[in-house]
């Protein structure tokens, strides 16, 4: 793999440097059958990482995991101002890393810097904050 890309960040330059796996029940894990597919920059035609390829067997237990979460887990427990506090700390790590993402996104699908900077702060800003007022 390479990450070589003028103008990308130490952050960003390490994400893709590794491996990827699924995140299942809370943890990073290697997809069932093994399979992962090769993500190109596609301005320079590199391979800049390798993602895990999620299929049926995986979707299933995410899914199962997400169900147990949901019926079980601590989120539809907490009181909605906890909730809210969580998502306004989800919208600020957003905020926090902006550029990481941004730089990731132009990696990953060739836009602008500005627009996937823009598309970062609007996670946060028109998703993440309006839902934890609501």
């Amino acid at each position: 793999m390479s990450n070589l890309h003028s103008g990308v960040g130490q952050a960003a330059a390490h994400f893709t440097s590794r491996e990827h796996r699924l995140l299942i029940d809370g943890h990073w894990v290697a997809p069932v059958d093994g399979h992962y597919f090769p993500v190109e920059d596609p301005a320079t035609g590199l391979v800049i990482a390798r993602v895990a390829e999620g299929r049926a067997a995986d979707v299933d237990k995410a899914v199962a995991a997400a169900r147990r979460s949901f019926e079980s887990g601590t989120w539809p427990k907490l009181k909605p101002n906890e909730r809210a506090r969580l998502l306004y700390r989800l919208a600020d790590l957003l905020e926090t890393h902006a550029n990481e993402l941004a730089e990731l996104e132009v990696l990953d699908n060739g836009k602008p810097l500005s627009f996937a900077l823009r598309g970062v702060a609007g996670i946060a800003d028109i998703q993440m904050r309006p839902s934890a007022a609501a």
